[in-house]
């Protein structure tokens, strides 16, 4: 019972002493960490209990009893007839705490290792003289016995006939059996006789024809529970050979290694029917585990890991770089998420993936890195398909756009024109000076639609657009109203302005300028279309705290109606199909943003009545 003491290791040191003795404590050892020192736990905890003698002096005491001429006798000579294969049990004679002469049986046998060296080890066993103080070798039993039945662990002792020799409490509460029971009704719970040593449902009981420790599993077929034996051979007081078993609750541990079973199913499950490859990588670019994508893709059948990069993920790019080099490398050295995109050729057809690389775990370094192949050569062919048509969409909203700004020009030419030809028709003539103004009038409008064709022009070429210069903003509402004044006249609307004299200029273009007064104006007209009385315009111009220039259109037409910026996107119109295209506040943003300025559209006026459009542009530095 020496073997179930708590786990001290004394360190005993042999090279003093005759080598056969050395041999015999060597044989008696637990372990061995080297040729001079021995654990012999069991050897003091043995013979304190038995001869009496205090823990500390057990190992002072036992090296100057063996070299007693007659143990030391005994000794040589068994341990000559070890060295021929005679092994046979002997007696050692000791004194215990009170003179009297003890006799312990030293057992030898023969042991197997797992790496196929043969060794001996030995075990103690008190002989045939009756101790003098057997009362107290009781009690010390006793006390054993009631330390074993507070273990949570099982332990029990069974005989060469497979009964059981000693149970434990727990042991018995699990079984439900009692001491000379068969072991096979213990550990199967049927009461029917059998061959307790070759039912699958036992613990390995070979340890009686090798002699050496072993391991096993066992479930319960009573609780459910699982757990793990150690079975290991044991000597009784008496000489008795036995198997000590003890046995460890893992029912946790195995409830838990079937649900992480069932997890690392589910999640092969689930990488295997992705359409991601996914692989992971070590540090030597060797992939060390890989989904049925990737393998797919790549052709890997061993899955005996790791394996060796497939060649398309080690080959140099256009620009010299290695794909695994470009992500799966560098998220290794710094941890972070890297990801290109690179074409190959797969079985005869050219693909393009999008490889993404994630660290996997961290220790004092990355030295894993999960990647992720796309198959993204479908989405390449739509995305080209869709730029091309996002081309055809930006140039029809540019021929539009053209059409839009042409208009305005080409009103006031047909305006200043219908002039001319109304005073021909009434007075004959006109007047010299008139037809000089009016035929300024025309130029200046056909030099627009010039500027309008060269700006277009210069977009669809990707030249660029004309560079921002500073401009006047009161000469833009000026020479916008004249333009608009007839107009105004006939729908009876009042267009006021509140410019400040001498105000700073902006950084813009002067016809875009211009352009941005006349559609906003143009819009408000078409809103006060729809209302009764009143109907009044006003545009004001102020420079403002923050080095801009502010511009306001205000209306008193219907509001917003809750449409807010909605009214600056792309062909939005509240107008019936077919009359607006809906670009001109478009254009009025467009060109605001361009010059790194801001505009807003509110409802100023009570019940949310009015539009209120707030443009500010930053002052143009002066030199």
């Amino acid at each position: 019972m020496a073997q179930l003491q708590p786990p001290q290791i004394p360190l005993f040191t042999s090279s003093l002493l005759p080598e056969a003795v050395s041999n015999l404590l060597r044989q008696l050892s637990d372990t061995c960490s080297s040729d001079q020192s021995l654990d012999l736990d069991y050897v003091r905890s043995f013979l304190s209990s038995v001869l009496g003698w205090s823990r500390k002096d057990v190992l002072p005491n036992l090296k100057a009893q063996l070299v007693e001429p007659e143990n030391l006798a005994t000794i040589s000579h068994h341990m000559v007839l070890q060295k021929k294969g005679k092994i046979s049990s002997f007696p050692l004679f000791f004194n215990d705490m009170y003179g009297q002469r003890v006799t312990i049986l030293v057992h030898p046998r023969p042991l197997r290792l797992s790496g196929g060296d043969k060794i001996i080890s030995s075990t103690l066993s008190l002989g045939s003289d009756t101790y003098p103080r057997k009362n107290q070798s009781d009690r010390q039993r006793l006390n054993l016995l009631a330390i074993l039945d507070k273990l949570p662990e099982f332990v029990a002792l069974v005989t060469p006939q497979f009964t059981l020799r000693y149970i434990n409490k727990p042991f018995r509460e699990q079984v439900q059996l009692s001491v000379g029971d068969s072991c096979y009704s213990a550990f199967t719970g049927n009461t029917e006789s059998a061959e307790a040593p070759t039912h699958p449902y036992l613990p390995p009981f070979d340890v009686f024809e090798t002699g050496s420790p072993s391991f096993s599993a066992w479930k319960s077929p009573r609780s459910g529970r699982s757990y793990r034996f150690l079975s290991y051979p044991f000597t009784d007081t008496d000489g008795e050979q036995l198997i000590l078993l003890m046995g460890l609750d893992i029912t946790q541990l195995t409830r838990f290694q079937e649900k992480l079973a069932i997890t690392e199913r589910q999640y092969h499950l689930i990488t295997n029917n992705l359409s991601l490859g996914i692989a992971v990588v070590d540090g030597q670019r060797n992939i060390t585990a890989a989904n049925r994508q990737f393998r797919n893709w790549f052709t890997i059948h061993n899955e005996s890991y790791p394996v060796s990069c497939p060649q398309p993920l080690t080959l140099e790019d256009e620009n010299g770089e290695c794909v695994l080099d470009k992500t799966a490398s560098l998220t290794l050295n710094d941890g972070k998420e890297h990801e290109c995109e690179f074409s190959t050729t797969l079985n005869d057809t050219e693909v393009t993936f999008r490889i993404t690389a994630c660290p996997l775990h961290r220790t004092k370094q990355f030295s894993s890195a999960i990647i992720l192949l796309e198959d993204i050569t479908e989405k390449k062919k739509i995305a080209l398909r869709t730029q091309q048509m996002r081309k055809l969409e930006a140039m029809s909203t540019l021929a539009a756009g053209i059409a839009h700004e042409i208009n305005q020009p080409l009103s006031a030419l047909r305006l200043y024109a219908s002039g001319l030809d109304l005073m021909v028709e009434q007075r004959g003539t006109v007047p010299i000076d008139i037809l000089q103004e009016r035929l300024e009038w025309i130029l200046r409008e056909t030099a627009t639609i010039e500027d309008i064709i060269t700006h277009m022009r210069s977009l669809v070429r990707h030249q660029g657009a004309f560079p921002l210069q500073p401009s006047d903003t009161n000469a833009a509402v000026l020479q916008a109203v004249t333009l608009l004044q007839s107009k105004l006249e006939t729908r009876n609307i009042q267009l006021r302005t509140k410019l400040q004299p001498n105000l700073p200029k902006v950084l813009a273009l002067p016809i875009q300028l211009e352009q941005i007064v006349i559609n906003i104006v143009m819009n408000a007209v078409h809103a006060l279309e729809t209302i009764d009385g009143a109907k009044e315009i006003t545009v004001t111009t102020c420079e403002t705290d923050n080095d801009t220039v502010l511009l306001s259109i205000e209306d008193n037409g219907p509001g917003l109606n809750g449409l807010g910026e909605k009214i600056f996107d792309p062909f939005f119109t509240t107008k019936e199909s077919g009359k607006n295209m809906g670009l001109g506040l478009a254009l009025v943003h467009t060109f605001v943003t361009s010059w790194e300025g801001t505009i807003t559209a509110t409802s100023p006026l009570a019940d949310n009545k009015g539009t209120l459009i707030t443009i500010l542009l930053p002052q143009a530095t002066t030199v």
